[in-house]
């Protein structure tokens, strides 16, 4: 017998219910708590960047999971990334990664006008107060306003033309995609 190998004795009472059984099956059952419990709060403790905040206790008229809505902020921040980069270097393909539909063919136009004149808006993004205010009974949509700090800055080149702080009002539709969450409209309201 191999010193790595248990002795019979130990082998016998972990297949047969002893003891050391009941003490892994109590450590697996603990362990797997954890990763349901604890886990999504944690990564939902640090939001991403641009995120200030994430509210879905409003959701209707199904309350979004814990799992739901961290994959959700990571993708509804990564889209606002994305954009920033696809306006300020012109480039539309950076905007697939996080945009389809309507959302996706408006910025893909707007980087074309900015394409024929030359210029460029760069975004530096201040942070968003994004709160859930619908989710589909299927989970297929969801549905937020964005209270969004930015400053916008229009370039022609390198050289800085003009820049504007604001706080812009959003009306958010996501939607499910390959495997993650995809703007489907961004839709500029009126502030509440």
């Amino acid at each position: 017998m191999s010193p790595h190998e248990p002795s019979p004795g130990v082998l016998s009472r972990i297949l047969t219910g002893g003891s050391a059984s009941l003490r892994l099956g109590a450590l697996a059952l603990a362990v797997a708590l954890l990763a349901i419990l604890v886990v999504p709060r944690l990564l939902r403790a640090s939001l991403p960047e641009p995120l200030k905040s994430f509210d879905i206790s409003t959701a209707a008229p199904r309350a979004v999971e814990e799992n739901t809505a961290v994959a959700i902020e990571r993708d509804y921040a990564h889209a606002w990334q994305s954009l920033a980069a696809a306006l300020e270097n012109n480039r539309s393909e950076q905007l697939d990664a996080g945009f389809a539909g309507a959302a996706l063919a408006h910025f893909q136009q707007a980087i074309r006008s900015q394409q024929e004149t030359g210029l460029s808006r760069r975004i530096v993004d201040h942070g968003h107060k994004v709160q859930v205010i619908f989710y589909s009974r299927d989970g297929s949509a969801l549905q937020a306003t964005d209270a969004a700090d930015l400053e916008i800055q229009y370039r022609d080149g390198s050289r800085l033309l003009s820049s504007e702080r604001i706080e812009e009002h959003y009306l958010v539709l996501l939607t499910p995609a390959e495997n993650s969450w995809k703007v489907r409209s961004l839709e500029e309201i009126e502030a509440h």
